[in-house]
């Protein structure tokens, strides 16, 4: 059996776009973020978490019941123009006795907590792409200006959606957490393990990692599900064991290790750059000049560069007019 305890806050947003879902005798956990800025936020989170709940129910796989849950949006949107743009990111857990899958589109996250903290989800952003291309470091994925661009959420329709997965068993001591970036962006995992050392309950943790979260600034709309098992031993023969993609010092929050570069899955990704999707507050799908600055920002040029050089033909153009005006005039003086 799986006990669970989930809080969700809107922050200092006008409206909670944060959808969840809990089934626990399906075994079924969902954490959507209606993409900031675009029209009917909460509406995508929302319809993306029951059309997946319908769909477990009539025995679809996780997988296909993210896939159904991105095309409802898109056929929602056909049929109402005014949700046209909407769209949510999306992380589920569907367990079956202590075993689970993770699916996931977007940036909302997986943590599992055994005594050390580790991410068992890999961000569908801009900055992922970036660093897995050599671009830019660990280190920099705090604080680059573009670290809240994701790549793709469920509801557009500009491309296929490619639905990532992950299995693992859940074991005596362990949780997992499902939260939407309004949490991690905020207080960070060094703030996470602070609380997950001492906690004495879910129902504890998750309110005060949330209230956390809203004291130290809380912008965006805020949740966070924590799931553990009441199962006590499992054998060895029994435990899968996760795909790790990141592990965090339990005294500094700092990255110890990631998963290996240059898999299979995050080649895939890295082939799709599409960071058209911008969080937190708004969405457009970017100009040339706004891809160009994104490219000169992963060499960590100047960003205005780009619009500065587009600005130049012009430039000779009116020079070139100029003088042709010129050489008529002395052409009519001269005549």
């Amino acid at each position: 059996m799986i006990n669970f305890f989930t809080q969700t806050h809107i922050g200092k947003r006008k409206i909670n776009e944060d959808s969840y879902l809990v089934d626990n005798q399906l075994g079924l956990y969902v954490v959507a973020d209606g993409v900031g800025g675009l029209e009917k936020g909460e509406v995508a989170s929302q319809l993306a978490c029951k059309t997946v709940l319908r769909a477990i129910q009539s025995g679809a796989s996780l997988q296909s019941a993210i896939h159904l849950a991105h095309q409802a949006l898109i056929d929602e949107v056909k049929t109402d123009e005014k949700k046209k743009g909407m769209a949510t990111t999306i992380v589920a857990v569907l367990f079956e006795d202590e075993k689970y899958e993770i699916a996931w589109v977007g940036d909302s996250r997986v943590y599992l907590w055994d005594g050390e903290l580790h991410l068992l989800t890999r961000d569908d952003s801009y900055v992922e792409i970036l660093l897995e291309s050599g671009h830019i470091s660990l280190e920099d994925l705090e604080t680059h200006p573009d670290r809240n661009v994701i790549s793709q959420a469920l509801g557009i329709v500009r491309k296929d959606i490619e639905i990532h997965s992950n299995k693992g068993t859940i074991q005596k001591d362990q949780l997992l957490m499902l939260c939407t970036d309004g949490l991690f962006g905020v207080i960070k995992e060094k703030g996470m393990i602070k609380y997950l050392q001492n906690h004495q309950n879910l129902e504890e943790l998750t309110n005060n990692l949330v209230q956390l979260a809203v004291d130290q600034g809380g912008s965006d709309n805020i949740t966070l599900m924590s799931l553990a098992t009441s199962t006590q031993e499992f054998s060895s023969e029994e435990v899968v064991q996760p795909k790790i993609y990141r592990s965090f010092d339990s005294q500094t929050g700092t990255v110890l290790g990631a998963s290996p570069t240059k898999s299979n899955a995050i080649l895939a990704d890295s082939q799709e750059t599409d960071p058209e999707l911008i969080d937190q507050t708004t969405f457009k799908d970017m100009s040339q000049d706004d891809r160009t600055l994104l490219d000169v920002a992963a060499t960590k040029s100047i960003k205005k560069l780009p619009q500065a050089s587009a600005k130049i033909p012009k430039l000779y153009w009116l020079m070139f007019a100029m003088i042709i005006l010129l050489a008529v005039i002395l052409a009519s003086l001269i005549l």
